[in-house]
């Protein structure tokens, strides 16, 4: 026969389950105004690490600068707007820093572009062809580089660079 339960333990065990159930929602934003490598439209902090930031790039230049390296740091960028063809509106991700890299693959119209580990900017540029809603960037750190994956439908719509101040969005 089992062993009986009093009401404190039902009610513990009931808390406990309920807290393994919770759904943790990454918190989300949409970045829509005019960005510089000098005045970035986001600067991210440790404290955005998981968040999801939708891109609007269809009238003006959207910059974000990732934070210091901290391990386990996480941001997603997706393009919510696509871009018109044209060679003045653009997504530029930078570390802030030319001794702080990124590293990784991107696909890039079906073909794998390398990410190689001197790099520090990346941009989804609008005059290789219109960036699609859907195309995005996802950076995770390991506490000392980033690493990226990702994906964008238009064929030499990313450009990347070792210094991170080397891209300029038009």
């Amino acid at each position: 026969m089992g062993k009986r339960l009093g009401h404190a333990r039902i009610r513990e065990l009931i808390n406990q389950n309920n807290n393994a159930l919770k759904i943790r929602v990454n918190p989300t934003e949409t970045l829509s105004s005019v960005g510089t490598v000098a005045a970035p439209t986001k600067t991210l902090t440790a404290a955005d690490s998981g968040s999801t930031f939708f891109i609007n790039c269809g009238t003006v230049s959207v910059v974000a600068q990732l934070p210091t390296p901290q391990a386990g740091l996480t941001f997603r960028f997706v393009l919510a707007t696509a871009s018109d063809d044209e060679g003045s509106k653009d997504f530029l991700v930078n570390t802030g820093s030319d001794s702080v890299d990124m590293g990784g693959n991107i696909m890039v119209a079906g073909a794998i572009l390398e990410i190689t580990n001197a790099t520090s900017a990346i941009m989804m540029d609008g005059s290789g062809g219109a960036l699609t809603v859907g195309d995005y960037l996802q950076f995770d750190c390991d506490g000392t580089d980033w690493y990226v994956s990702g994906s964008t439908r238009t064929a030499s719509s990313v450009v990347i660079n070792n210094a991170f101040d080397g891209i300029t969005p038009a």
